[in-house]
């Protein structure tokens, strides 16, 4: 579960890192390995990370289409199936998945930041 781990946090910081150059990205959220049974049905002792990383420029004004669209040619660059969703109320997303890693990336009209959330592949009995 470490290297998981350890691997999903790199990609997320490398992304980070290339969609928003000169700004350096925080991880704003590190959890796991958390126990998904107890999220959900009871029914095993699977675990999951789940690890956000935060970018942007605060002096400059948020594009969320060109950050999206820059964000879904980074990830597929590095091998991630990428599916970008409409915007909705001003809120750009996309998803991407690569050998049961799941990714979401978040841009927002209102705000600066980009917001990338990555969950690593379940693993039974830790």
């Amino acid at each position: 579960m470490t290297e998981a781990r350890n691997y999903l946090r790199s990609e997320l910081l490398a992304v980070a890192a290339t969609v928003v150059p000169g700004q350096t990205p925080t991880v704003t959220q590190d959890v796991g390995p958390v126990g998904q049974g107890a999220l959900s049905d009871e029914s095993g002792p699977e675990s999951v990370c789940t690890i956000t990383v935060e970018t942007g420029d605060p002096t400059t004004t948020p594009d969320p289409e060109a950050q999206i669209g820059f964000a879904a040619e980074t990830l597929e660059s590095r091998g991630w199936k990428v599916t970008i969703s409409e915007p909705a109320e001003g809120r750009h997303e996309l998803t991407a998945r690569r050998q049961g890693y799941d990714l979401t990336v978040t841009a927002q009209t209102t705000d600066w930041r980009l917001t990338l959330t990555g969950q690593t592949p379940y693993v039974d009995d830790l």
